[in-house]
């Protein structure tokens, strides 16, 4: 049975209108598949743009990542270069304003003490083999939001690694 034709809805349309909606929908798909590319790509965390390493040419080479979240582990790799390992013994500092932005879980090797040098932190690491390239791997959480910056060097060296970190919440 056919619907008599008086009975049929009307309903006007805005050509101007959908024009909008769908250019504001379009906007939106492109805005979130940008930030998927970028979260991937590791502008929210871990990932190729998160990466970053510092030198001390000759010394150390600190790798660190440069997005952080707050309260998420992370890792602060120290790779110590022969020249740096000639004793028994390596001290390596850490910027004691960073550290109280983080909180340290572990430290591998662990160091055999930690000294407290004011405005830094000296952990002390005796070596199995000295003269031979070393790594120092430092698990964290970073305890502040926002931009960090700290510092990583050899103590007795005038040189240090200067680096910097934002952690989003």
């Amino acid at each position: 049975m056919a619907i008599p034709r008086e009975h049929d809805l009307e309903i006007e349309q805005d050509p101007g209108f959908l024009r909008r909606s769908w250019r504001v929908q379009r906007a939106g798909w492109i805005g979130m598949g940008a930030m998927l590319v970028l979260a991937l790509a590791g502008l929210l965390g871990s990932g190729p743009l998160s990466r970053r390493d510092v030198t001390i040419p000759g010394f150390l080479r600190v790798e660190y990542q440069r997005f952080a979240r707050y309260d998420a582990p992370q890792t602060l790799t120290v790779r110590l270069e022969p020249a740096a390992t000639n004793a028994a013994y390596v001290r390596v500092w850490l910027d004691r304003r960073y550290l109280d932005g983080s909180k340290v879980e572990t430290i591998s090797p662990p160091p055999v003490r930690v000294e407290d040098a004011g405005d830094r932190l000296v952990y002390v690491f005796a070596l199995a083999r000295p003269g031979t390239p070393a790594t120092v791997v430092f698990a964290l959480q970073a305890r502040q939001i926002g931009s960090m910056s700290g510092r990583v060097g050899l103590d007795g060296e005038q040189a240090f690694a200067p680096f910097s970190q934002f952690v989003y919440p």
